[in-house]
């Protein structure tokens, strides 16, 4: 995700200073604004998480509007830019916050690790990058957005006007549910019998081209290419690309995929945040606009983008336009996006995202998201024929650690634990998806722990991806410190630091590690 701005950290850091005095965080041993500034004492792991995840809950809902004022003032960059703060705040609803669950896990001593099953699984993709043409973007939309808009008219656009292929009529959009057709067969994530799906290991990052500036993307390939790594994570937001229904301005995304194509990189597309005039639960919407993207980046042009992620965390409110997220409405999303898609380049490949944890949610079985991939089924019975992936961040402690509990998402140190990516597995297969896993987040910020112990997680990481041969790609984020000053632990998951770039500790262990990954 972008560098975000002076007043996303200012903001990000009033919210967070607020939700502390709210909270009354004090009341269990951690005074004032050091408790999300630096580390605490050990007596965090035995705070009283419960009453502080609920009323995190009812501060979740208050700190995503700063999501919500950012499309109101339509500034390009203000949602993304915000996501990162968001997501320091939201993420880790599991404990006081995202940084604090990582402090206690890291004090933990890790267990011996356990025998992860066995599983078959993961397919990497291919696909160069490129520039693509300005074209005429005529698209046509059928009724039955979730959110009950219709269409209106034909979409035109503003680029960059590089050359490549057109949208045309093909960027047709669809209704929030399902048609009832049948997929393609290329595209139906059937299930092949090798655990690799016979595909080489994705190696990429979060590279962020577009923060970085054109300026800087030979210097930062140059950096992507020692650690071995040769493809980047870059948002394609919809709220910069289409900031009117119909109106579309790829030029920002263009030089992205110019700059990646010219230097050897592969682009994975994150399709989301929803503009202000909608909302991300109008699926016609979403599909309409992911067609059109498809047909310019996608398959057969001359960017070539194979492999592409629909939403950034969806099951995270700072990604929901700032509300309780939806399982069934992400469903439909990505349902009718796939139809779309898929009409436009059949080959096309998209990656659904999930999670297994205890965030809230909304509209589903239960009020947390442990049934949020049971929901989404349930809402969409023929989305598994529409999956070619499933893209995960599990983050947490010592991936060795293994889960407190067969199927469940907590480690025997209590926070968060990579292993419940086999969870998040056995829920796929249970509905008939054996499909590859993309890890297209994880990392740990040297804000919260050491060099030296970040490098162990790392080794450990590669370590417990070996042993899953169905999982198809490591995306480490990101590569590089972007804040001279941080307000959060966001800029120190940078594998570079600051202004001297200097590898960090875990930058040699986790070259080594891609290696040996294929």
């Amino acid at each position: 995700m972008p560098t975000f701005f002076h007043f996303g950290r200012y903001l990000a850091a009033a919210l967070t200073l607020f939700s502390i005095a709210f909270l009354g965080i004090s009341s269990v041993g951690v005074s004032g604004a050091q408790t999300l500034n630096r580390p605490q004492s050990a007596k965090l792991a035995v705070a009283t998480q419960a009453t502080l995840q609920t009323r995190l809950h009812e501060r979740q809902r208050s700190d995503a509007k700063a999501s919500e004022r950012c499309t109101s003032r339509k500034q390009s960059n203000c949602l993304k830019r915000h996501a990162r703060q968001a997501r320091y705040v939201n993420k880790s609803t599991s404990s006081i916050s995202a940084a604090l669950w990582k402090r206690i896990a890291h004090r933990a001593a890790p267990p011996s690790p356990s025998s992860p099953s066995s599983g078959s699984g993961a397919g990497s993709g291919t696909g160069g990058s490129g520039s693509s043409s300005s074209g005429s973007g005529q698209g046509t939309s059928s009724s039955g957005s979730g959110s009950g808009e219709s269409s209106k008219g034909a979409p035109t656009e503003k680029s960059s006007g590089s050359s490549g292929s057109t949208s045309g009529e093909k960027g047709s959009g669809t209704s929030g549910s399902s048609s009832g057709e049948s997929p393609p067969t290329s595209g139906s994530g059937s299930s092949p019998s090798s655990e690799t799906f016979g595909l080489p290991f994705v190696k990429g990052i979060t590279a962020n081209f577009e923060g970085e500036g054109p300026n800087n993307v030979p210097e930062e390939v140059s950096e992507m290419h020692s650690l071995g790594v040769n493809w980047t994570r870059e948002a394609l937001d919809w709220s910069e690309a289409e900031p009117e229904r119909g109106v579309f301005d790829w030029s920002s995304f263009d030089r992205v995929v110019a700059e990646a194509k010219e230097n050897g990189i592969t682009v994975l597309p994150l399709v989301g945040y929803a503009p202000s005039w909608t909302s991300p639960t109008n699926a016609a919407a979403y599909a309409e606009f992911l067609a059109a993207a498809v047909a310019r980046y996608g398959p057969g042009t001359s960017a070539n983008l194979q492999w592409w992620e629909l939403w950034n965390e969806p099951y995270f409110a700072y990604a929901w336009s700032g509300h309780t997220p939806e399982p069934e409405a992400y469903a439909r999303d990505y349902l009718a996006g796939a139809e779309a898609a898929k009409r436009v380049a059949p080959t096309v490949k998209l990656l659904i995202a999930a999670d297994y944890q205890e965030a809230e949610q909304t509209g589903g079985s239960t009020a947390t998201e442990q049934t949020w991939i049971d929901d989404m089924f349930a809402a969409a019975p023929t989305l598994g024929k529409w999956i070619d992936g499933v893209s995960v961040h599990p983050y947490g402690g010592d991936p060795s650690t293994p889960l407190a509990t067969t199927g469940g998402y907590l480690d025997s140190s209590g926070v968060w634990g990579f292993q419940r990516i086999d969870t998040i597995r056995e829920k796929f297969l249970a509905h008939g998806v054996k499909v590859p896993f993309w890890i297209t987040e994880e990392g740990w910020s040297t804000w919260d722990s050491s060099e030296a112990t970040i490098a162990h997680y790392y080794s450990d990481l590669i370590t417990q991806i070996k042993a899953r041969p169905w999982v198809r790609a490591l995306f480490p984020f990101g590569l590089r410190e972007d804040d001279p000053h941080p307000t959060n632990d966001q800029p120190g998951f940078g594998l570079l630091k600051y202004g001297s770039r200097e590898p960090k500790a875990a930058w040699p262990v986790l070259k080594e590690g891609f290696a040996t990954l294929s």
